[in-house]
C-alpha cells in the first residue's frame, strides 16, 4: 500500500508529482536565523509566543500575517498589523508570491525558499483507479496523481475534454478518500446557481464543481467565499473542480477570478483525450461490455481494427456508444437478454402478478443498461439524468449483474 500523504500536492516545472513546502526563514532582524517548514494549512508569523512562527522584533505585531500554500505559490495576508507587511516597497494587504521570494514584516526579513519534495508516480502495474482503466503510461500517471490526491483533503482541479472521464475521476477520488461515506454531491454550474444549499448537503463530503468553465460572475464570488470558509476551517467539505478548458488560460485572457484558480488548483489534473491513448482501447471496451452485461466479451482483432483510426472526437463517452451499438448488431445483444419473452403463449400462461414483475425486469435490465452506458458507468450522473435516488439506481444495477 502506498504512504498515505498529507499537505498540498501539485507539480513541478518540470513535470512531476511534488508534495509542495515551503521554508520559511527569518533573514534579518532579532530573530535572524529562526525557521519553520510550511507544508500544510497555513503559518502565522508573528511577535507572541504562539505564533508558528514566533519573531521576537518590536516591530511585529503579535499575529502579524499569515501565510497559506497554494499551488501556484504563497498567499500572505496582512492581519491588521501596525507596522504593515511588505512585499518589495509595496504594503500588502493580501498577495500570492512564488515559492521563492521575499517580505518584511515591521522590519524583519522574511525569506521564502521552496522545499518540495517529490511524490513517486504509479507503480507501472497499475492500470485501475476506481471506475477509470488504461494500460497506457499516460493513465498510469493519471492514477498516480488521482490516489495522491485521494489521501489528502486538498482541493482538486481536474481539466480535460468532454467524455475523458473527469466526473468518473471525481467520483473514484471520492471513494478512495477518508470522506467515501460521506456525501458526494455534484453542483452543476452551468445550469445551477445554489451554491450555499449544495455545500450543506455535501459538509463532511466531497462537492464536486461541475463545468467550471460556464462560471457565472456571481457563482465565482460565491465560490470564492465558500472556499475562504474552507481554508479558515469553517465549513468540512472536499472539493472537486472539473472542467473542459484550461483555466489557468482563462486566468490569464481575464476570464477567469484568479483567487479563485489559485483556491481550486491544490492539485490538477489533466485527463488526456483517447486519441492520445488508443493503446488503452481493447481495455476499455472490456470494461464497458463487462458494464452493459459481457463480462466475457471478447472481440477479434477485425473487429477492434477500426478503433485504431477512428477519430474519438467523444472520447471514451462515444467509445461506449460504438461498444453499444456493436453489441446490438451482433448476437450478444446490447443488454442482457429479457428473463422472459415481451410476449406469446409463455407469457399468457404465466400469473398475471408473475408476468408483470418479470416484464419490469426486463424493462429495470435494459433501461439501467443503457443509462449507464451513455454515462460511462457513472451512478450520480446517471441518476440525474433519470430522476432516480443514486443509491436506489445503485440497487438496481446491482440487482441486475450491471455493476
Amino acid at each position: 500500500m502506498s504512504q498515505v500523504r498529507t499537505g498540498l500536492l501539485t507539480t513541478s516545472a518540470g513535470g512531476e508529482i511534488v508534495l509542495r513546502r515551503v521554508m520559511v526563514r527569518v533573514v534579518s532582524g532579532p530573530s535572524r536565523g529562526r525557521e519553520a517548514l510550511l507544508e500544510e494549512g497555513t503559518m502565522v508569523l508573528g511577535s507572541h509566543p504562539d505564533a508558528d512562527l514566533a519573531i521576537e522584533d518590536p516591530t511585529v505585531s503579535r499575529f502579524h500575517a499569515e501565510l497559506g500554500l497554494l499551488a501556484d505559490g504563497i498567499r500572505v495576508r496582512d492581519l491588521g498589523s501596525t507596522n504593515g507587511t511588505f512585499v518589495g516597497e509595496s504594503r500588502i494587504e493580501v498577495a500570492v508570491l512564488p515559492p521563492a521570494a521575499e517580505l518584511r514584516v515591521g522590519k524583519s526579513r522574511i525569506e521564502l525558499t521552496p522545499a518540495d519534495v517529490p511524490v513517486p508516480e504509479a507503480p507501472p502495474e497499475a492500470t485501475r483507479f476506481g471506475g477509470l482503466v488504461g494500460q497506457s503510461a499516460v493513465m498510469r500517471r493519471v492514477f498516480g496523481l488521482l490516489e495522491g490526491a485521494a489521501a489528502s483533503s486538498a482541493p482538486l482541479l481536474i481539466e480535460g475534454e468532454a467524455g475523458t472521464g473527469k466526473s468518473e475521476a471525481a467520483e473514484s477520488v471520492h471513494r478512495a478518500s477518508t470522506r467515501a461515506a460521506a456525501p458526494f454531491v455534484v453542483l452543476d454550474l452551468s445550469v445551477a446557481s445554489d451554491v450555499e444549499g449544495h455545500v450543506a448537503r455535501a459538509q463532511g463530503g466531497t462537492l464536486v464543481l461541475d463545468r467550471l468553465e460556464r462560471l457565472s460572475a456571481p457563482q465565482a464570488a460565491a465560490l470564492v467565499a465558500m472556499l475562504d470558509r474552507r481554508e479558515r476551517g469553517e465549513l468540512d467539505v472536499r472539493v472537486i473542480g472539473t472542467s473542459r478548458a484550461d483555466l489557468r488560460q482563462r486566468v490569464e485572457e481575464g476570464a477567469l477570478r484568479r483567487d479563485l484558480y489559485f483556491h481550486l488548483a491544490a492539485v490538477r489534473v489533466v485527463m488526456p483525450p483517447l486519441r492520445e491513448r488508443r493503446e488503452d482501447a481493447p481495455l476499455l471496451v472490456a470494461e464497458l461490455a463487462s458494464r452493459l452485461g459481457h463480462p466475457d466479451l471478447g472481440l477479434s482483432a477485425e473487429e477492434l481494427a477500426p478503433l485504431a483510426t477512428h477519430a474519438f472526437e467523444g472520447n471514451v463517452r462515444e467509445l461506449a456508444r460504438l461498444v453499444e451499438q456493436l453489441l446490438s448488431q451482433t448476437a450478444r445483444g446490447s443488454v442482457p437478454p429479457p428473463p422472459v419473452p415481451m410476449e406469446g403463449e409463455e407469457m399468457a400462461g404465466l400469473p398475471f402478478k408473475e408476468a408483470k414483475e418479470k416484464l419490469v425486469d426486463a424493462f429495470e435490465a435494459r433501461y439501467v443498461a443503457m443509462l449507464l452506458a451513455r454515462h460511462e458507468g457513472n451512478l450520480s450522473r446517471a441518476a440525474s439524468e433519470a430522476g432516480l435516488d443514486r443509491n436506489y439506481l445503485a440497487r438496481l444495477a446491482k440487482k441486475h449483474g450491471l455493476r
